[in-house]
């Protein structure tokens, strides 16, 4: 039988992890997301860190909504995206932030394991100025299934092949950075985004989920032009268009 969704359910924590967490954290109902996790979850956040079982759970919870309480964050869902072993729900964070009233993308991934464990990976741009290193969370797979257009624009990532990618995108597509900044590939945007990511990047992704509209992939990211800079694990969202190209590319990671 299918899972209800958060927004068929009508009532945000009995839908899709993925879908109810952040609004629960937002809304402040923590009690009921900690029943929801129970005790075989662990919680990966990008400004507090990893907990798992509910003694450190709990409390990385409080953090969290005291964080979102205290930046009057309101929470809007984007996307649902649902795989074989994880969900990947996207939405957009709107709060205040040192005064300024910001609107940042935010994906969550709900991985499922072996005995009904559960981890759940949240990618948004904290925005802290002591950032927290992210790194890999899992192994590169060699077993994952992406879409072909996918796998070009990864090769041509590796490659530093600028036209190459951006001949998988629609003239009306866009990338939209971990910032909620669009580049318009039709205005030249885009490829200036691609010119200024000067190099070679090899993503290696470790899952995905694909809906057969939106292919989202968690994804180990390095530089081999530059071995000084850590790899860190990101979260890309590839939007297919009807053309057959891609129409959007959602990034989410710690800029």
């Amino acid at each position: 039988m299918r899972e209800p969704s958060a927004r068929e359910s009508g009532n945000a924590l009995k839908g899709r992890l993925a879908e109810v967490y952040v609004p629960a954290l937002v809304g402040g109902t923590l009690d009921a997301l900690s029943r929801r996790l129970g005790n075989r979850a662990t919680v990966d956040d990008p400004i507090f860190g990893r907990a798992s079982t509910l003694s450190s759970i709990d409390p990385l919870l409080k953090k969290i909504a005291a964080r979102f309480k205290g930046q009057g964050a309101v929470y809007r869902h984007i996307a649902t995206s649902l795989g074989v072993d994880r969900d990947v729900a996207e939405g957009v964070l709107s709060l205040t932030v040192d005064g300024q009233a910001r609107e940042l993308p935010i994906a969550v991934v709900a991985e499922r394991r072996r005995l009904r464990e559960i981890e759940l990976r949240i990618y948004y741009a904290s925005l802290e100025p002591e950032r927290r290193q992210r790194l890999p969370l899992a192994a590169a797979r060699d077993d994952v299934t992406i879409p072909q257009i996918v796998a070009h624009v990864l090769d041509a990532l590796r490659k530093g092949a600028v036209e190459r990618i951006l001949a998988a995108f629609e003239e009306g597509s866009r990338w939209v950075d971990p910032l909620g900044v669009p580049y318009a590939k039709r205005d030249g945007s885009m490829a200036t985004f691609l010119s200024n990511l000067r190099g070679r990047l090899d993503v290696s992704p470790s899952g995905s989920a694909d809906d057969g509209r939106t292919c989202c992939l968690e994804a180990t990211v390095s530089r081999p032009s530059n071995p000084g800079i850590e790899p860190e694990s990101i979260a890309l969202s590839f939007e297919r268009g009807d053309t057959g190209l891609l129409r959007e590319l959602r990034l989410y990671y710690e800029p």
